[in-house]
């Protein structure tokens, strides 16, 4: 299935240019967060997806991203978190709110899941960053180091994306900073501890030929998650950013299966009216007897005649 409308050229323009995009929608909204060096371009078939069938859908870009990779050195990951925290505030007023994040924003919607239950109502986490495969692991490794962390590292071959089409398509960040990277390492094993406490149900979806990130690592999430197991989708043909790779539309149709498939809130009740005031009983615990007075000493409290005034 593809969208069966055509792009707005605004709208193109902004997923070619990387760009944060807003589709209108509702009554449910769906957060997009991509990935480390990535941009919105990676969510935006999953995004057409969606709002195709009736959520709004928000793919704002990433604290640190959007400029060079070297604007990256030195953004904490808990940056990545609170930027995207503020951006789940703005769908507030929603029916349900879902998140859908790649690689490392998979990692990103899992913290705002647990930090904030009554805001998340699901998770699509496409290729999660929680294991990195052994080159990232070196880099991470060596983005610790007190020489190497502002070194950034060329993407000779763009993208890890097997369709060629999307990969020259994909305005990603030029190269790969090892601070950055091993930042991603501590936002993901602080996720691994975290992930008991995440109550929100969840689909995981991995590529079967990933080249950034471990099948392992989307195992262990799907298992660990405390909604889980959660249910892992392997795309057999799909490198590491699946929401765009040779299987996309397949991508979509789990995302949109999972989603169409929880349940959905119970229309609320009308609020009950308030109970009808009674009458005040007196303050004293005995009940007034017939010819005892309101002064309660055994008569009957009475009005006094005054005489009239004689005229001086």
């Amino acid at each position: 299935m593809t969208h069966p409308e055509p792009i707005p050229a605004s709208l193109l323009h902004a997923i070619d240019g990387g760009r944060e995009y807003d589709l209108a929608g509702g009554p449910d909204a769906v957060l997009l967060l991509h990935g480390l060096t990535g941009a919105t371009f990676e969510m935006h078939h999953l995004a057409l997806r969606l709002h195709a069938a009736g959520l709004r859908c928000l793919a704002p870009v990433m604290a640190g991203h959007g400029g060079t990779p070297e604007d990256l050195i030195g953004i904490p990951w808990t940056e990545w978190v609170a930027r995207a925290r503020r951006d789940l505030a703005r769908l507030a007023g929603a029916r349900r709110t879902f998140v859908a994040g790649c690689s490392m924003g998979a990692l990103v919607a899992c913290a705002l899941a647990h930090d904030q239950p009554d805001k998340v109502d699901g998770l699509v986490l496409l290729a999660p960053a929680l294991e990195l495969q052994w080159a990232g692991r070196l880099a991470g490794l060596l983005g610790r180091s007190g020489l190497l962390w502002r070194t950034v590292v060329p993407k000779g071959s763009g993208s890890d994306v097997r369709d060629e089409v999307m990969r020259k398509r994909n305005p990603c960040l030029t190269g790969v900073p090892l601070a950055a990277v091993a930042e991603l390492q501590a936002l993901a094993a602080w996720v691994d501890g975290a992930l008991p406490g995440v109550a929100a149900p969840a689909v995981v979806i991995a590529g079967g030929q990933d080249h950034t990130v471990t099948l392992s690592g989307a195992r262990r999430l799907a298992r660990r998650i405390g909604s889980g197991p959660a249910e892992l989708v392997v795309l057999p043909e799909s490198w590491h950013l699946v929401g765009v790779d040779v299987e996309r539309e397949r991508c979509a149709d789990e995302a949109l299966r999972f989603i169409g498939g929880l349940a959905r809130p119970r229309a609320r009740a009308p609020a009950p009216r308030p109970p009808r005031p009674r009458a005040r009983r007196p303050a004293t615990g005995a009940a007034r007897r017939p010819g005892r007075g309101a002064t309660g000493r055994g008569k009957t409290a009475t009005t006094r005649k005054q005489k009239p005034t004689k005229g001086r």
